[in-house]
């Protein structure tokens, strides 16, 4: 089942479900920005000349804004930036944007603890300055781009009835190669 079937299944599951809420509460909207780093790995061939694979941290940094039906369910936009700055070179300044879409499930498991797992899609741009890439097609350009799959674990703990903190681990097997992000977040619903 592709990934739109999913989403449309995840849909009217949580419009069924909130149909049927005992909850009084309203759906909120929040904004969650969040910093941390990420582990890239370029595979062989996304660098020009490059004869193995590249793998390196970078510092990432970006925010997500959602609502979040009372049952848990939730729809959100966000947008990231990994950053590496490399003073000698090896293997060179890299950034990677991810601008993304996601769905999940809210779910509370403890007295104010909340697991929060996220499927989605993101377009990727990955750039340098000083580096030279190759595209699917064997081109070369300062930055490459292309669409992926992602999924996302959210572990957080409610501070107040607005106000969450907790981490992040997102995971994307890209075409280039693959990251994966660990980072704090604060959460503000409102």
């Amino acid at each position: 089942m592709g990934i739109a079937k999913w989403l449309v299944v995840a849909g009217a599951v949580a419009a069924a479900t909130n149909a049927q809420a005992q909850d009084a509460e309203k759906t909120r909207a929040y904004i969650a920005p969040y910093a941390g780093y990420t582990h890239l790995r370029l595979d062989e061939g996304t660098v020009y000349q490059q004869t193995e694979t590249i793998k390196f941290d970078a510092l990432t940094f970006g925010a997500s804004f959602g609502f979040q039906m009372p049952v848990g369910f939730l729809a959100e936009v966000g947008r990231s930036h990994a950053i590496h700055a490399d003073f000698f070179d090896e293997p060179g300044d890299f950034e990677l944007t991810h601008t993304s879409g996601a769905v999940g499930w809210r779910i509370p498991f403890a007295n104010g603890w909340h697991f929060t797992p996220k499927v989605g899609r993101l377009k990727w741009e990955l750039s340098s300055d000083n580096r030279i890439m190759l595209d699917s097609a064997g081109e070369r350009h300062y930055d490459i781009n292309g669409w992926d799959n992602f999924y996302e674990l959210n572990l957080t703990r409610e501070l107040s009835d607005s106000v969450s903190m907790g981490v992040i681990f997102k995971d994307v097997d890209q075409e280039f190669g693959h990251s994966r992000a660990g980072a704090f977040t604060v959460s503000f619903a409102f």
